[in-house]
C-alpha cells in the first residue's frame, strides 16, 4: 500500500515511522512548510513536497496530520487524487471530505505526541470511521497493524472523546506547570512531584476519579483553602485557577453527598 503524508509534525512523525515499521510504503511527505517536510522525508527515506500541485496522484492511502485549523484549506487546495483520504483529527467530522472524494475516514490515535519522545503505538487506543464498509475494514486492517486497541466511533462520540482527552492530558499537564513554576520560585525541583504523578495516575487503574479524589477541596477543609489562596495573592492567575478548581471538586463531592 503506497501512502502520502499530508504534513510532519508531530502527529504525522510519529504515525508515519510507525506505519513504515509496520511494512506500509510512505511515498511522499506534503508539508507546506518545506523544511519540515524534508526532515521527515530523509527520516522515512521518501520523496517530499511543500506543493500542493506536486502530491502523487497514484497513491493508495493520502494520510491528514494536520492541524485541525488547517485541514479544511489544505483539503480545498487539492487536485484531488483516487486513493483513500484519512484524517487523524480528534474534532473534525469525517464529512469534511464529503464533497472532495469518494473514499474518505477517520484514524485517530488518541495519544500524547511530542518529536523527542518515542511513542509505543501497539498501546494505543485507536478510533476509525469510514463513509462506507469497505473503506472501513480498509483503515481497521491499518490500525490493527499498529495497535491492539481498535474502536470503530461516530464523529459525534470522536469530538466527545476529544473533549474528556483534553480534561485528562492537556488540561492536567496545564496543572503541572503551574506546580512546576511554583516549585522553581521556591527553589524546589519539580521531580518531587513524580511520586505523587505516578500514584494518582496508578490509583486510576483501580478506582474512578471520583473514588481517586483526595486534597482540601473534597474535604471541604476551608483553612487550608484560604492559607493557600492567600499565598498565591502575587499570582492572580494560578489564584484563580485554583478557586475554579477548587470550588468545582467541593461542588462535586457536594452532588455526591446529597
Amino acid at each position: 500500500m503506497k501512502i502520502v503524508m499530508i504534513g510532519a509534525g508531530n502527529v504525522a512523525t510519529h504515525l508515519a515511522s510507525a506505519l513504515q515499521n509496520c511494512g506500509y510504503n510512505i511515498v511522499q511527505v506534503f508539508s507546506r512548510t518545506e523544511a519540515s517536510a524534508k526532515l521527515l522525508a530523509d527520516k522515512l527515506q521518501c520523496s517530499f513536497t511543500n506543493s500542493e500541485d506536486c502530491i502523487q496522484q497514484n497513491a493508495d492511502l493520502y494520510l491528514y496530520s494536520v492541524s485541525d485549523n488547517a485541514l479544511e484549506s489544505v483539503i480545498r487546495a487539492f487536485h484531488y487524487p483516487k486513493g483513500i483520504h484519512i484524517h487523524t483529527a480528534g474534532s473534525i467530522h469525517m464529512d469534511i471530505f464529503r464533497n472532495y472524494t469518494e473514499n474518505y475516514g477517520v484514524l485517530y490515535p488518541m495519544q500524547t505526541f511530542s518529536k523527542q519522545k518515542a511513542v509505543d503505538f501497539n498501546s494505543v487506543p485507536i478510533f476509525t470511521e469510514a463513509n462506507n464498509v469497505d473503506n472501513l475494514e480498509i483503515i481497521n486492517s491499518i490500525a490493527r497493524k499498529l495497535s491492539e486497541n481498535i474502536y470503530s466511533i461516530s464523529s459525534e462520540q470522536r469530538i466527545k472523546l476529544h473533549i474528556a482527552a483534553v480534561f485528562a492530558c492537556n488540561f492536567s499537564n496545564h496543572c503541572f506547570r503551574m506546580a512546576h513554576e511554583i516549585l522553581e520560585e521556591n527553589q524546589l525541583p519539580f521531580y518531587l512531584m513524580l511520586p505523587l504523578i505516578d500514584e494518582t495516575v496508578e490509583k486510576l487503574k483501580h478506582l474512578t476519579p471520583e473514588q481517586a479524589q483526595t486534597g482540601p477541596a473534597v474535604r471541604n477543609d476551608q483553612n487550608v483553602l484560604e492559607k493557600h489562596l492567600k499565598a498565591l495573592e502575587n499570582h492572580p492567575e494560578k489564584q484563580e485557577l485554583y478557586r475554579i478548581l477548587s470550588t468545582s471538586i467541593s461542588d462535586k463531592n457536594k452532588n455526591i453527598e446529597e
